[in-house]
């Protein structure tokens, strides 16, 4: 499946592990990705699954495993087929690497140019806070500005909060839908990957297969496997390749057709959401603004 586990670290600065907001927000990720889970035709129906929501406690169902031989043979073989390359990939999986390349680069230029905005709209409300008292002192020197600076200090007070309420509207609607699809893309391209080396092993497998004779049978295959295959063991791991493959394409093309709906319901979600928002942030916005002026005006006229 495409959908990954949520970092524990969605927002840049949010370092405290037990701060109120960094919970929530971890909170909000796993319920999100166990909705996911709940919602795949196949991984619904894990076992795994049901004991991790079931259990009462978790430590008599950890599976105990090093998985270092398992992952360096998975190393190896993906070094060997990345040298050697693919010669039949479909179509197909050739269109969706490159789709999803170019949805990586753009998903991740989106997700630091939010991060960026949030950032800087901190720093600007961390002024904003200082600015206001500085109007509110002043006006208990200027008996004739009294009213008028005091209007600016009730404005900028009034920025300070609606910037704040964006600011965390941005922080929890926008930012994790972003990040977690950053997180998708990667998913993505790590199952296209396996999917890719499944199919380079049949190849080579089964083109030792076509092309082993008898004269030479002993070498082919002491080159294939460390230890001496005959030729229906060869084929029994050929026909096992071949169902591998198929199970690896179908599996795959499952999970692309709900992964692209997924995200383009998340992701139009989250920018119209935050579209609206930005829409009432600057409405609200401008209209002590205006008020405060007309005073000004009025007073100082």
């Amino acid at each position: 499946s495409p959908q990954p586990l949520p970092e524990k670290f969605v927002m840049k600065g949010m370092v405290e592990r037990f701060n109120d907001d960094f919970i929530e927000t971890r909170r909000k990720a796993l319920h999100r990705f166990l909705n996911k889970i709940s919602e795949h035709p196949i991984l619904s129906y894990s076992q795994h699954f049901k004991v991790f929501l079931t259990a009462q406690e978790l430590t008599s169902h950890k599976k105990q495993r090093s998985g270092l031989p398992e992952q360096d043979g998975e190393t190896v073989r993906a070094v060997a087929n990345s040298v050697r390359g693919l010669r039949n990939r479909p179509e197909e999986f050739t269109l969706m690497q490159e789709y999803v390349e170019d949805f990586s680069n753009k998903i991740c230029s989106v997700d630091k140019v939010t991060q960026r905005i949030i950032k800087e709209q901190r720093e600007y409300l961390d002024e904003l806070k200082q600015y206001g008292p500085t109007y509110t002192q002043w006006a208990g020197s200027e008996e004739d500005l009294a009213e008028p600076l005091k209007g600016v200090a009730r404005c900028v007070e009034g920025c300070s909060k609606e910037t704040e309420e964006q600011i965390q509207h941005l922080s929890e609607v926008l930012v994790p839908a972003l990040h977690e699809y950053v997180l998708c893309a990667e998913t993505l391209k790590a199952v296209m990957r396996r999917r890719d080396n499944i199919q380079a092993e049949f190849e080579a497998k089964n083109e030792a297969l076509a092309s082993r004779k008898p004269e030479n049978q002993e070498a082919v295959s002491m080159i294939l496997h460390p230890h001496t295959l005959t030729e229906n063991q060869l084929q029994e791991e050929v026909d096992g390749l071949a169902d591998r493959v198929e199970l690896a394409n179908n599996a795959l093309k499952g999970d692309w057709s709900r992964w692209q709906k997924g995200m383009r319901t998340d992701l139009k979600s989250a920018f119209i959401s935050t579209a609206e928002k930005n829409v009432d942030y600057y409405e609200k916005l401008s209209s002590p603004a205006q008020a405060t002026g007309k005073q000004c005006v009025i007073r100082c006229g």
